[in-house]
């Protein structure tokens, strides 16, 4: 969605960014993050090709600042999200730094718990231990490199989505009847900065940055706690002090949307796990919390959704009669149906609601009448319904924030306001006690808004100031969006009488919008001034109505609280700068009034005046309406001609009546159209980052996979997508694949929406678009890139004949930031996969740091293995060393995390479990994993059955060696057997083999070894073990002793009798089994045990 209205273009570029979650795609959301980062910090920069693309990029374009100010992530994407906050906020550098985070953080033997025998794990991966522990450090390691004179967002609204692991008892109120109990699972973290107001600390000395910089992290990890991935996270969000505690919690008061919930028995705490649980699509936050992020200049307003992998539509399926399995075929429709039901759909509603509300604004701006006195005479007239209606639209606001104060108060400027609410102890009791309140306030709304019978001022909501502010906004939005008008010269004109785009500002339409910009800015002040008062009344309301239900008994007069707060807000508000002050003095006042709201229990409330409103008008409200007075009076007098719709305010201006009352006059006829100015939308455009785009790089990497669907190409691309996308956990070289796609791709989305087709339409002016050599030498000048610029449109121009022009321009522009990024990443990238997929799956340590690409060869080759790295399959990875050990880890420690915990009767089961554990799926586990490896421990344990027992065929102990060769080959055939139709006849074959040669041997003449049996027994039974240790093993010093130890232990209990019972030989098998699980967790690499 857009606001398409002519007028001048603006300079100015705001970016939000959504980020789902996709557990280790979140390396590829990195990548597209780096690139928003990198195009930030080229705005102001002298273009040239030592420079880059994107700084003339943006002067081509005509931006002249580039920000991003709102971030909502969730799981994964949350991570990502705070790693771009530390960048805007501290100057963090984004790039190879943040790159090897992930190669680190992001490698799945380095977060797994060691598994100890009868123990049940919390989780697979070590959350607080590792996860948190290395992201923090990583933080300020990272931090310790940011620029001095770094440049911060003006403000910047972070939200991490959450899920608590246990509900919180909420409520539904009805209009008539009790309150429904409900249980309420979904939580968010929220970080704000502003100048003034920030929850990240800019001080010197640490001692405030260092808690704020913990904060984050913990944030991080909590809505990344993948369940069973990561133990549950634990904040603390109770009231009071917090108790001592070895490691300390992170405190999260007023930064959670918990605070005040905390779960019980867990001394003030709640337990949190992934975000993506209830809402893995933070589009409809972002859209929420760009209402509370203004702009204090013209700007495109772009939301940009970082989703890796498009959902695609599952294949039609035909219908069948079969009923024989229909109820269990039913049960797997409606599982996935309930488990693929949250979508973009739900977040494009929250969009379209957000467009429907700015063309209402629009609507409604300019619609006044147009002289004063008519203004005032119908301002009159509808007087009384003015104080019905905003009064109605007072109370529901109230309403709202008792039922949630969170979800009011979420984008505003303070502290989250702690829990629990003040309808707690009035639902407690019996009866219909909060239906009555609300009723009771329904009832008295026409008292709430203005005094009776008099016109909105100072003194009742802030509300109508914040109103007030959107109005001024609008006129100058109105004044702007005026065609230009035009040329003086002859032939400058267009048909309709306007100037063209391209040409240069007069000397009068720059003093003009120096002028506008000046009043933006203060405008932008006064509005931060409204919503600071706003939210402070706000945590006003919730004390005062705490207060007053604090027994469960209802107020006689439901609306008292609601004046005494307005009343108390006067008495805090600080003394207030004068009406022509500059906007850093309203910032401070802002903060000023948040420390007297915020710092501690608020005094009681002055006793009312005798009239039936307050007795005097507090002076912080008289200041701030006289402040926009004035500044509605400069407006009126220099924005020349009158904008239509706004002459009733130009003639105030002139003299014609007091601007303080024709303010008030047209909040009388546009206030009830905007119940609540500060959670207004602004204009957004809408654009989805996908690794489903094509660009350059796509067609240069993987050329037959760009000709195919967008699903194939999407699969070749990335490698993450696998194992449900977990699978980029097990190499360092699949993530830096996934990191550099995520550059590309961000780069490729990037210029589609820098350079769209107005913006390139004015850049190229009166330039023969048919003409592509001429194009092309005109964007090479404007972006001053030269012979880069050209040699890559030559090139498109001989691949590409019939093409769009402006399509073609955005072709380029992306082909060369592309190379661009290929430049920096590849020699990374070609040095871990110098092995191929054999090497570079572990993070390499210290970080490489490899020679560029030198030659045009180099860099082709650099290319060819950078396409190989996506095609490769889990399959095949896992014929590595390190992806295989990581799995076997995973696998054995996923055994006992599936037990259960309790006391008498789970500890019982756990008990059998363990016992089990050896004998049913160790092998079965090494057969998936290292089928080679596990069909040569099979034949070695048959052998060394057959000479214990003297048997070739003994069905006690080789039946489940027999199933564990059955498993191996298995695995065998579906990892090198191609094509896919020939796996299930050479798969029957090798499966049928063991039980066939179990049964056919049984009766064959076994050799008489005499006392050698002993030793061929422990030397089979050494070598088997030593095979499957060689999977999970990383010390190796430690693997010959390891398997003699198993060899002897065979060799022990077979000593001194040849030719033993099955009993015997299935005792050997189990012992020497059961010494390899115990001893495994040793041969792992040593532990991380938190940040190096």
């Amino acid at each position: 969605m857009s606001d398409d209205r002519p007028g001048r273009r603006s300079t100015g570029l705001r970016l939000a960014l959504a980020m789902r979650g996709g557990v280790s795609l979140a390396v590829w959301m990195g990548g597209a993050c780096c690139e928003t980062a990198a195009l930030r910090a080229a705005a102001g920069q002298d273009p040239g090709p030592a420079a880059g693309l994107y700084p003339g990029l943006l002067k081509a374009c005509r931006y002249e600042d580039v920000d991003i100010d709102v971030l909502a992530g969730t799981s994964a994407g949350g991570l990502n999200g705070v790693l771009l906050a530390c960048h805007l906020v501290y100057g963090m550098p984004f790039g190879p730094g943040v790159r090897d985070v992930w190669l680190r953080l992001g490698d799945l033997e380095g977060l797994l718990r060691r598994s100890t025998p009868f123990h049940v794990p919390a989780s697979l991966m070590r959350g607080d231990e590792v996860f948190y522990k290395e992201l923090r450090a990583s933080l300020g390691r990272l931090l310790a490199e940011a620029p001095a004179n770094w440049r911060p967002p003006a403000s910047l609204r972070l939200i991490l989505t959450a899920t608590r692991l246990r509900p919180r008892q909420d409520r539904v109120r009805p209009t008539l009847g009790r309150p429904m109990p409900v249980g309420r699972s979904n939580a968010y973290f929220r970080f704000r900065h502003r100048t003034s107001l920030t929850d990240f600390p800019l001080d010197g000395t640490g001692a405030a940055r260092e808690p704020a910089l913990n904060r984050l992290a913990y944030a991080a990890r909590a809505s990344s706690s993948f369940p069973g991935a990561f133990e549950p996270a634990r904040v603390y969000v109770g009231n009071g002090p917090q108790p001592v505690e070895d490691p300390p919690r992170v405190d999260m008061r007023g930064v959670s949307s918990e605070t005040g919930y905390p779960d019980e028995n867990l001394n003030g705490c709640a337990e949190l796990m992934d975000g993506g649980l209830l809402d893995n699509i933070p589009v409809a936050w972002a859209v929420r919390a760009l209402a509370g992020a203004p702009v204090a200049r013209k700007a495109d307003r772009w939301l940009l959704f970082l989703q890796p992998v498009p959902p695609f539509p599952p294949p039609p399926e035909p219908g069948t009669s079969r009923r024989v399995t229909r109820l269990v075929r039913i049960a797997v429709k409606s599982l996935t149906v309930k488990t693929g039901s949250e979508s973009l759909r739900d977040d494009d509603l929250e969009l379209r609601a957000a467009e429907a509300a700015a063309q209402r604004r629009h609507a409604a701006a300019g619609v006044l009448p147009p002289t004063l006195a008519e203004l005032e005479d119908t301002a009159v007239a509808r007087r009384g319904a003015y104080a019905e209606r905003a009064g109605a639209a007072e109370a529901l606001r109230l309403i709202r924030l008792l039922e949630d104060p969170a979800e009011v108060t979420g984008p505003d400027a303070l502290p989250l306001p702690a829990g629990p609410g003040p309808l707690e102890a009035l639902d407690r009791c019996a009866g219909d006690g909060s239906t009555v309140l609300f009723s009771r306030l329904r009832a008295a709304s026409d008292r709430l808004a203005v005094a009776p019978g008099a016109f909105p001022g100072p003194g009742y909501s802030p509300l109508a100031l914040a109103r007030t502010v959107r109005l001024l906004m609008d006129w100058l939005e109105a004044h702007e969006a005026r065609p230009r008008p035009a040329a003086a010269r002859p032939g400058d004109a267009e048909p309709g009488g306007t100037r063209p785009g391209d040409a240069e500002p007069t000397e009068a339409e720059r003093a003009d919008a120096e002028r506008v910009e000046g009043y933006r800015r203060r405008l932008f002040a006064c509005r931060s001034a409204a919503a600071t008062l706003t939210a402070a009344r706000d945590r006003l309301l919730l004390d005062r109505y705490r207060c007053a239900l604090l027994r469960g008994t209802l107020p006689g007069d439901a609306a008292s609280p609601y004046r005494e707060a307005t009343r108390l807000l006067g008495s805090l508000l600080p003394m207030g700068p004068s009406p022509g002050d500059p906007p850093e003095e309203w910032e401070r006042w802002a903060a000023n009034l948040a420390t007297a709201v915020t710092g501690g229990s608020p005094p009681c409330a002055p006793e009312p005046g005798a009239g039936p409103g307050p007795a005097e008008v507090p002076q912080g409200f008289a200041r701030l309406w006289a402040g926009l007075a004035e500044l509605a009076g400069e407006i009126g007098l220099h924005l020349v001609p009158d904008v239509e719709g706004y002459e009733a305010l130009h003639a105030a201006a002139r003299g014609a009546g007091p601007m303080a009352g024709a303010l008030a006059y047209a909040e009388v006829l546009l206030g009830p159209l905007r119940p609540d100015p500060l959670a207004e939308a602004p204009d957004i455009r809408f654009h989805t980052v996908s690794a489903a785009n094509t660009s350059w790089a796509t067609r240069r990497v993987l050329p037959e996979a760009a000709e195919e669907s967008p699903e194939a190409m999407v699969r070749t691309k990335l490698s993450g997508n696998q194992l449900n996308n977990f699978s980029a956990f097990l190499s360092a070289r699949w993530r830096m694949s996934d990191w550099t796609w995520g550059r590309l791709d961000g780069a490729a989305s990037l210029v589609s929406v820098v350079a769209g087709d107005d913006r390139l339409r004015d850049a190229l002016g009166r330039t023969d678009t048919r003409d592509p050599a001429a194009v092309g030498e005109k964007m090479a000048e404007l972006t001053g890139l030269g012979d880069v610029f050209l040699e890559h449109w030559a090139q498109n121009v001989v691949a590409n004949g019939a093409t769009d022009p402006y399509d073609r321009v955005r072709e380029v522009l992306t082909a060369v930031r592309q190379h661009e990024i290929l430049r920096e990443e590849l020699p990374y990238l070609a040095e871990l996969n110098r092995k191929g997929f054999r090497g570079g799956n572990r993070p390499p340590d210290p970080p490489l740091n490899p020679p560029p690409l030198a030659t045009p060869a180099e860099f082709d080759a650099g290319l060819e293995s950078f396409g190989r790295i996506g095609g490769e399959e889990v399959g095949t990875l896992l014929r590595a060393r390190d992806p295989r050990r990581a799995a076997l880890r995973a696998g054995l420690l996923a055994w006992p995390a599936l037990q259960p915990t309790g006391k008498a009767g789970a500890r019982v089961v756990q008990g059998v479990l363990g016992l089990l554990k050896p004998l049913v799926y160790l092998p079965v586990l090494v057969g998936v994993l290292a089928p080679l490896w596990g069909l040569i421990a099979a034949v070695l344990m048959w052998t060394g059955v057959a000479f214990s027992t003297a048997h070739w065929s003994s069905l006690l102990a080789q039946v489940p060696v027999c199933l564990y060769a059955m498993v191996a080959l298995a695995s065998l055939v579906r990892l090198w057997v191609r094509p896919g139709w020939l796996r299930f006849p050479v798969g029957a074959l090798a499966l049928a083999g063991p039980p066939v040669a179990l049964w056919q041997l049984r009766g064959t003449p076994f050799p008489q070894v005499g006392g050698w049996s002993t030793l061929i027994v422990g030397a089979c039974f050494a070598l088997a073990a030593a095979a499957v240790l060689y999977v999970g093993t990383d010390r190796w010093w430690l693997l010959p002793g390891a398997a003699l130890i198993a060899g002897g232990i065979a060799a022990l209990i077979q000593f001194g009798r040849p030719g033993l019972g099955g009993w015997w030989a299935a005792l050997i098998l189990y012992a020497v089994l059961f010494w390899i699980t115990f001893v495994l967790p040793w041969l792992y690499p040593r532990e991380r045990s938190g940040p190096v």
